[in-house]
């Protein structure tokens, strides 16, 4: 009860003091880091000059690397505490910010570098639907790690939430989860994120793919049903790429990695309510292929 109540105070936290907070977790574990190479290189026996010089940087990886496991510990003991079976009635800001900050932490770890570009053609005090090609399950990460001071609520499939800790993250999160093989259950999350974008005022993001692609082309076939989701709320579309994200796992830590979030176009609410979703989905595929091809 008292980690609970502890928990939510953190959550009501304002933004600057919640960087302060992480701030402060990241110094500790610098000096959790270098203070358990130190002690451990006066305790252990003495070695050649030159081996204890190279001791004391693999002492302090190691110590590093154990701070990262009690954070990913800690994670797994929160998450295990929330039921993934009863529905989300309020907006848990909170977690999404812990989410954020995670997914900021996983980029920094992997030596994942992201750049971006066009961010500025999107109006962050609106809500919108962003549209993105779908490589790898880092994807996510990068609008949601480079578009600061927005929420925005991604569309996931049905087996993110057999994931341990990100499963639970995202259904706290309000996350709707899609099933594409029911269609009466598929037409209820796509109100559900229309409901998302006008009464919550948040984002909405979706990968019109349906799935990673995991082929050697470069875009699988668009679901023109995603940009109902547009049509219905009355926001524009933000078409974005992102590239090099299929590499990102496959090299994580071991060979740092460029990848990159690129806004391509901002369809405004007056076109995508004169386009059908077939046309908008045309266009979407076209601009994202082009994009692709370069």
């Amino acid at each position: 009860m008292i980690l609970k109540i502890e928990i939510r105070r953190l959550f009501r936290y304002t933004g600057k003091e919640r960087l302060e907070l992480i701030m402060l977790f990241w110094i500790l574990i610098l000096l959790l880091s270098a203070g358990t190479a130190a002690l451990l290189s006066c305790v252990l026996p003495p070695v050649e000059t030159w081996w204890f010089f190279v001791r004391i940087p693999l002492l302090f990886f190691g110590a590093y690397v154990c701070g990262l496991l009690l954070y990913a510990l800690f994670l797994l003991i929160l998450t295990s505490c929330i039921n993934k079976k009863k529905p989300v009635t309020k907006v848990h800001h909170g977690m999404r910010w812990l989410m954020r900050e995670t997914m900021e932490l996983v980029l920094l770890a992997g030596r994942i570098r992201v750049t971006s570009k066009g961010l500025e053609r999107i109006d962050r005090t609106k809500p919108f639907l962003l549209v993105a090609n779908h490589r790898s399950m880092i994807d996510p990460f990068l609008p949601l790690t480079l578009l600061k001071g927005t929420e925005i609520v991604y569309i996931c499939k049905p087996e993110i939430l057999n994931m341990p800790i990100a499963g639970a993250i995202a259904h706290i999160c309000g996350y709707p989860f899609i099933d594409r093989t029911n269609n009466r259950e598929a037409l209820k999350t796509i109100f559900r994120a229309v409901d998302i974008v006008k009464d919550e005022h948040t984002p909405v993001g979706i990968f019109p793919e349906g799935t990673r692609n995991k082929t050697d082309a470069p875009l699988l076939p668009l679901h023109a049903g995603s940009f109902a989701i547009a049509k219905r709320a009355g926001v524009p579309i933000v078409v974005a790429v992102n590239r090099g994200t299929s590499k990102a796992l496959k090299q994580f830590f071991w060979h740092g990695t460029k990848v990159s979030f690129e806004v391509l176009d901002v369809i405004p609410p007056e076109t995508v309510a004169a386009l059908s979703t077939q046309e908008l989905a045309a266009y979407a595929e076209r601009t994202l292929l082009k994009a692709l091809s370069e």
